[in-house]
């Protein structure tokens, strides 16, 4: 099987920035708000960046392999197109869970052996999302993730975005564990050593 094509192997990774992509930037910020409230994130105390967004296509027979975004906190996509309901799998977003906070002995879960006499919530070690058209969807960027391969002879189309918090003025400098502000770094004046 082929990979999808994905505009950020392919320099179109800016789309966030084009005003064509207006609404769905706007949909992306209000829902990432909403979200960081959610799990609990006082917001006066961080600025949130799209670091960068792409177009996804996939036709016939392409997937994305399983990866992670590593220099972004959450990730969202937003479904444009999707391929019709029916038998067929238009490709489905799959999450790992590679921690496998319940698998009490390494291994048990493995497909080599019959010891689990069903899958349920709490064994899983991945779960599946269909794709439906006007939906967006947000995640930890660190949550490594696949799509399925498109079975369907129809194009799948969405758009994903990366999204990077900082600490604000009024954090800066006060979390470690939270990246100051862009507008406090400073470029090495010499790359030479």
């Amino acid at each position: 099987p082929e990979m999808a094509w994905t505009g950020d192997l392919h320099g179109v990774e800016q789309i966030h920035t084009n005003p064509a992509f207006g609404w769905i930037v706007e949909q992306v910020e209000r829902h990432t708000a909403i979200y960081l409230l959610e799990i609990g994130v006082d917001l006066t105390l961080v600025d949130l960046y799209i670091q960068r967004a792409w177009p996804i296509v996939s036709r016939t027979e392409q997937e994305i392999g399983a990866h992670c975004h590593n220099t972004a906190h959450i990730s969202a996509v937003y479904y444009i197109k999707v391929p019709a309901e029916g038998t067929y799998d238009p490709g489905r977003l799959v999450f790992f869970d590679d921690a496998r906070v319940n698998e009490v002995s390494p291994g048990l879960g493995s497909e080599n052996t019959d010891i689990l006499a069903e899958d349920n919530y709490f064994n899983q070690l991945q779960t599946a999302y269909t794709p439906v058209a006007g939906r967006l969807m947000m995640f930890p960027a660190k949550q490594r993730h696949a799509v399925t391969m498109n079975e369907t002879e129809d194009l799948r189309v969405s758009l994903s975005f990366d999204i990077v918090l900082t600490a604000n003025g009024a954090a800066s400098g006060a979390y470690e564990f939270l990246t100051p502000p862009p507008q406090q770094w400073q470029k090495f004046k010499s790359a030479r050593h």
